[in-house]
């Protein structure tokens, strides 16, 4: 069975309490997974599917006179940026 990557939103302190309760979990319970996942960075950009942009500026002639910034730029994200906790 394939694995699925998954990005969840709980409250920090749902989560803290789960890690500190939790420390023993296993890797593959569903406490474990959220344990032992890689939390995203307060006030991270938009995340964007970079291979999916690598064919689009490959094939630059499909975007006329664009620059990169600008393929980038308009580039769908697959998680919308975090910016209320950017300082």
């Amino acid at each position: 069975m394939a694995d699925i990557e998954l990005v969840i939103k709980i409250p920090e302190e749902k989560y803290e309490w789960l890690k500190e309760n939790n420390p023993k979990a296993d890797k593959n319970s569903i406490v474990g997974v959220i344990v032992y996942g890689t939390p995203l960075p307060k006030g991270h950009g938009d995340l964007i599917d970079a291979s999916k942009l690598n064919v689009a500026l490959l094939m630059g002639e499909l975007y006329g006179n664009k620059t990169a910034i600008q393929v980038i730029d308009e580039a769908k994200p697959i998680i919308e940026a975090d910016r209320k906790e950017q300082k």
